[in-house]
């Protein structure tokens, strides 16, 4: 359970800003979770999605049953659903774009490692390159590039088999290694 410091600072800071009282991301009333990661409030549904992002995209806890560190809460301080919000349409990042892709845009990736340096005095890191916030994080792209090959890829092969070393391999190679009739060298 969220301590009563928490539960007190989760009521002023949403007092203190009406766009804190709605999820930044489906519009939905009295969001009860939050993403320390952007400094934003968001809806269960909205959580869902953002926990599927992984922990280094954005952590998601409960604003009354999780227990928060102090560093989460500065990230909460100096944040805010606006300033996000804001920050993401400088940056051409589209209000509608779905959940998966906006978080994993270099404008997001950018805003979580601000907000991070804020919350523990240290350097912010370089200025985002004009033009380049709507587009994706490089490294988070091709890793959900391949992800989205292996999972699309695991039904390509007619026989199911445990020889193959991964589903990519069975994608990329076109075929299972146990319907091969050639020796190969793969590995």
């Amino acid at each position: 359970m969220a301590s009563p410091a928490a539960m007190s600072f989760f009521q002023a800071h949403r007092h203190g800003d009406s766009a804190n009282n709605i999820c930044c991301d489906t519009g939905s009333a009295e969001p009860q979770w939050a993403s320390p990661s952007h400094g934003i409030y968001i809806s269960i549904e909205a959580a869902g999605v953002h926990r599927s992002l992984g922990v280094k995209v954005s952590r998601v806890l409960s604003t009354e049953m999780d227990s928060w560190k102090p560093l989460q809460l500065r990230m909460m301080e100096f944040g805010g659903n606006k300033k996000f919000a804001e920050f993401l349409q400088e940056h051409g990042v589209p209000d509608n774009m779905p959940i998966r892709l906006k978080y994993t845009t270099r404008a997001a990736d950018w805003y979580r490692k601000k907000l991070l340096a804020m919350a523990e005095g240290s350097a912010p890191p370089e200025p985002l390159a004009p033009g380049t916030g709507h587009m994706p994080m490089s490294d988070a792209a091709t890793g959900q590039q391949v992800l989205d090959e292996v999972f699309s890829s695991a039904s390509l092969c007619n026989n199911p088999c445990t020889q193959c070393a991964t589903a990519y391999r069975k994608h990329v190679r076109g075929r299972c290694s146990s319907n091969s009739s050639s020796s190969s060298t793969d590995s």
